[in-house]
């Protein structure tokens, strides 16, 4: 339901936003890289993740989380009303992939979070993929496929990372150096960043300093 609802497609050639990884070229994607093992710094990554996640700090993410994010983002880029509501919108859905769906009152521990990213790499899982191109849209502020400089601190500020991180991840993501974020460039990161254990991968801090 989510999925369906979360799509939204427009044809011949303009920008279309979906959970699949359907017309999204890596040049390595999830497949290309071994199942992880669990390591120490891999776990370290993942808990860096949930702390991003957990942006009100009580060690849990939630559906609230997933909302405050939105209302930060809103307000760091200064959107309009309705467009703030289209943000809002998306952490929403974001946050039945994340929560699987179950009731709006719940909440997932760093150790559950842990486990269900693991689970999700070993089998290559859709949940996986379906995170990550939710957290792409979401930097993607004003939808034009691209991620800007002010569009990327503000999903920094709107995960509560310290956004003086954001210019050096920035300038590591962007490949090409044109300046902006495609959604390859972006994805990329993410992927490398949830799937390697390479502690000296140049994407190890991609949502900004190890906890």
């Amino acid at each position: 339901m989510a999925g369906r609802l979360f799509s939204r497609r427009i044809l011949n050639g303009v920008f279309f936003r979906s959970f699949s990884m359907k017309g999204i070229n890596l040049k390595k994607g999830p497949h290309d890289y071994p199942v992880p093992t669990g390591s120490d710094h891999w776990r370290r990554k993942i808990r860096t993740l949930f702390k991003s996640m957990d942006t009100d700090g009580d060690g849990y993410v939630t559906k609230k989380d997933f909302e405050l994010s939105a209302h930060r983002l809103t307000s760091y880029l200064n959107l309009n009303e309705k467009k703030a509501k289209e943000v809002l919108k998306m952490r929403l859905l974001a946050w039945e992939v994340v929560s699987k769906g179950k009731h709006d009152d719940c909440s997932i521990s760093e150790d559950e979070y842990v486990s269900s990213i693991y689970d999700a790499c070993s089998a290559y899982s859709e949940l996986f993929i379906k995170i990550i191109i939710s957290e792409c849209d979401f930097a993607d502020a004003n939808d034009d496929g691209f991620i800007t400089r002010d569009e990327h601190k503000a999903f920094f500020y709107g995960r509560g990372v310290p956004v003086k991180h954001s210019a050096d991840v920035f300038k590591v993501l962007d490949t090409d150096g044109d300046g902006i974020l495609s959604r390859e460039e972006f994805i990329q990161g993410a992927v490398d960043f949830v799937f390697s254990e390479d502690e000296n991968s140049p994407y190890v801090h991609f949502i900004g300093p190890l906890v």
